[in-house]
């Protein structure tokens, strides 16, 4: 497991979140807690894509993502300190998966973009694909558009193309094979400060929306930070999102999926405005991660809804 980086440089703006090298000691020290880590798959760089495993060996289990797009340092924190809370003994009452990130060439490229004072937009893994669009639900290819600069995200060629969703689905349909029922699932992401529901993919809502609303609308209560709750394809009108992470594992699995938009950064001045990082961390992750914790807990543990 390796996913040093020579540092050439502070992390400025990202100085209160951890390094590459920093993550792997981390979950390393869970491994020596009792925690169950577990490379599941490489990225298109080679970097180890790691899970790790608490609690219980229950039928029921719940999956943990965070990530996926690199800059949501925020989201890699949280799934973080949800590992380690939930390492304790007798904290997990169920089977939990955490996969505290998804996108570790991303990520390793933010950290470059901090140590060199580079203000960027970071959205895709190593190939340009963003990743929460190239899960099976509802995946509609498209390629990068290179004359919207940034924001000509693809989708990639076929679903499930970028090797590191691929790891992720690969891991769900191996716990489905060995007897295993997903039936939770979170998603970290930023800067929304909103709880999202299925589907991101398509107007329609899922059959048990009702059971996902109250789920979701019990977090954003537990928070207490002014987060509120939407179905993902309708919090901004028109803008759909295709091959969603949590679209796939609610109809791949039947899990009650929920994605988190921790809080990001309150821009002080206008030169937050212009930097990516700013705008979706805060500079000091710890009382975000105080604030969510706690609720996300319950909800992975199976907390009735």
């Amino acid at each position: 497991m390796s996913w040093r980086e020579p540092p050439t440089g502070g992390l400025g703006d990202a100085s209160r979140y951890p390094s590459l090298s920093e993550l792997a000691r981390s979950l390393g020290e869970l491994r020596d807690r009792g925690a169950t880590l577990s490379t599941i798959g490489t990225s298109v760089e080679h970097r180890p894509i790691l899970a790790v495993t608490v609690g219980p060996p229950t039928r029921d289990v719940t999956l943990v993502l965070a990530g996926l797009h690199p800059l949501e340092w925020i989201g890699v924190a949280v799934a973080l300190a949800l590992s380690r809370a939930l390492a304790e003994p007798g904290a997990a009452r169920r089977r939990i998966v955490i996969i505290p990130l998804v996108n570790p060439d991303g990520y390793a490229r933010v950290e470059a973009d901090q140590r060199a004072r580079r203000r960027a937009l970071a959205r895709t893994n190593a190939r340009g694909v963003d990743l929460n669009r190239n899960f099976p639900t509802s995946f509609e290819p498209r390629r990068a558009r290179p004359l919207l600069g940034p924001l000509g995200w693809g989708h990639g060629t076929r679903a499930r193309s970028e090797p590191e969703v691929d790891a992720v689905c690969a891991l769900t349909d191996t716990l489905e094979r060995g007897g295993a029922r997903l039936s939770r699932a979170l998603s970290l992401h930023s800067a929304g400060r909103k709880v999202l529901y299925p589907y991101g993919g398509r107007l329609a809502a899922p059959v048990d929306a009702a059971a996902h609303r109250r789920a979701a609308r019990r977090l954003a209560r537990a928070f207490d930070d002014g987060y509120s709750i939407d179905q993902s394809s309708r919090w901004v009108p028109g803008a759909f999102a295709p091959g969603m992470e949590i679209d796939h594992l609610h109809d791949r699995h039947g899990a009650l999926a929920l994605l988190v938009e921790c809080r990001g950064g309150r821009p002080a001045s206008p030169r937050d405005l212009l930097d990516p990082f700013r705008l979706f961390n805060p500079p000091d992750p710890s009382p975000v991660v105080q604030r969510l914790v706690p609720a996300l807990t319950d909800f992975v543990n199976g907390a009735p809804c």
